[in-house]
């Protein structure tokens, strides 16, 4: 046999052990991910919150100064929202019971409806760019949080 062949085959086997080494590590990528989602999904669940009906962003707290400027922003159909889900949570909760399993909040509803990030994102953008220009002048209780529109 050739040495043009002999290195082809060599290219060949190599190119063939480093496609098998790629979804080997593909799939251990895949299964340590997979956990990841699993425990995510079960301390979730675990959390109970779900059960009432709240998602995560409905569980922050609105004396924070961040977040009451992010729920002062955001439209009043989303706040009535919250504070609907809040309320019904609170009353659940006093009556011992929990939301028929139908209507229980599923980790990916959760993922999904992430209101708050879009507005925390923009106000910590504008407290960096106030941080970076060197103005002190400014504290949390100059931020208005207690007013929603």
């Amino acid at each position: 046999m050739s040495k043009v062949f002999r290195i082809i085959r060599i290219k060949k086997n190599l190119s063939g052990l480093l496609i098998k080494r790629w979804r080997y590590q593909s799939q251990i990528q895949k299964n340590s991910d997979d956990w990841k989602i699993k425990f995510k999904k079960l301390m979730f669940n675990l959390s109970g919150f779900n059960k009432y009906g709240l998602y995560t962003h409905d569980l922050f707290d609105d004396e924070e100064p961040v977040i009451g400027e992010a729920l002062r922003r955001q439209p009043k159909e989303l706040v009535d929202g919250r504070n609907f889900r809040c309320m019904r949570a609170s009353q659940l909760d006093f009556l011992k019971i929990y939301l028929p399993k139908e209507k229980w909040i599923t980790y990916e509803q959760d993922i999904e409806y992430r209101y708050l990030d879009p507005f925390i994102e923009e106000i910590m953008a504008e407290r960096m760019e106030i941080y970076k220009f060197g103005c002190t002048n400014y504290s949390d209780t100059d931020w208005p949080y207690f007013e929603i529109k």
